[in-house]
């Protein structure tokens, strides 16, 4: 129990009085530049954090877009090889192929690339792939990056409410929530990328505005970057950058200004833009499964959408 816990032991929070105070002294202190100055120094301070998130929204997209295409070769993986190159997944290797062929000459299974034809042989090697994939995972997690086990949702609540954990949102973290994901998800474990995809996108707005120093000097400055990452985690993992405003803040935030919801809008939509630009699954959609509809609602039905609304917003009242 002791080792599990051994991460929290820290117990350090932010200082928020103290905080707010240093960034009133550093205010302060720029009254008195004047001039070309005072305006260079206006304009970027309203430019940088727009620039900031803008960054972190391409990264978001881009990270979560190499985690598909990862998840998709080595679930590919488990059933067979392409004989055109060991990098290109089923769909890839088979893309030319007429569907109304029985089968991908192309791709091979496992059974026949040893020589054989059993389906025994298929089974052994689905099942044996699908270990090795979750036994690196968790290796990887307990010895290199315990931080980044779990979804680190309640976590992400705590930091944003002040608690510090150190390590939790750096660099090396992301990289091993990256690479274990990828692994977990692959393997054909029963999880999601839901929670991590949060995790990772605060991490990547961490690693991003530690960068810049008014991010470095205030805690303040820096949950309102979390908050606006957290936001383009749920953007791409579910494809609605407004459900991710939504998400973080309701759900996450314990502070949640108007500013931070506009940034946080306008990099969740750059992170599922970035995500969609990428195309990871060749399909046009930002996630695997996404919902179509074949037909368009009429207006006799807003009367029940409002009913169904009203009954939800006092059943969550109450």
């Amino acid at each position: 129990m002791g080792g599990s816990t051994a991460r929290f032991d820290e117990f350090d929070t932010v200082d928020w009085i103290t905080d707010a105070a240093r960034e009133r002294e550093r205010q302060h202190e720029r009254r008195y530049e004047v001039g070309r100055t005072l305006l260079l120094r206006r304009a970027y301070d309203a430019v940088e954090s727009w620039v900031v998130v803008l960054i972190v929204g391409v990264l978001i997209g881009v990270n979560t877009a190499m985690i598909s295409i990862v998840t998709e070769w080595l679930s590919d993986a488990k059933l067979g090889v392409c004989s055109q190159g060991w990098w290109l997944n089923e769909k890839f290797c088979c893309w030319m192929h007429d569907e109304s062929a029985p089968a991908c000459p192309a791709w091979v299974t496992w059974d026949h690339y040893l020589g054989v034809d059993a389906a025994f042989v298929r089974w052994a090697a689905f099942v044996a792939m699908g270990t090795a994939f979750a036994t690196t995972c968790a290796l990887l997690v307990r010895e290199l990056a315990p931080l980044a086990a779990g979804s680190g949702l309640p976590e992400i609540k705590a930091i944003l409410g002040g608690f510090v954990i150190r390590g939790f949102m750096g660099a090396w973290t992301l990289v091993m929530k990256s690479v274990g994901l990828a692994l977990a998800v692959a393997s054909g474990l029963s999880i999601g990328k839901e929670g991590p995809a949060v995790h990772m996108g605060c991490c990547v707005g961490n690693v991003v505005s530690r960068n810049f120093a008014r991010y470095r000097r205030s805690a303040a400055r820096q949950r309102e970057i979390v908050s606006a990452s957290a936001a383009a985690g749920v953007a791409v993992a579910f494809g609605a950058p407004i459900g991710g405003v939504l998400f973080s803040m309701e759900d996450l935030s314990s502070r949640f200004p108007r500013k931070t919801m506009w940034r946080s809008f306008f990099c969740a939509l750059i992170a599922t833009v970035s995500l969609q630009a990428m195309d990871p699954f060749w399909t046009g959609k930002l996630v695997m499964f996404q919902a179509s509809y074949d037909r368009d609602w009429h207006f006799f039905e807003l009367l029940f959408f409002a009913i169904i609304g009203v009954f939800g917003g006092v059943y969550g009242g109450l």
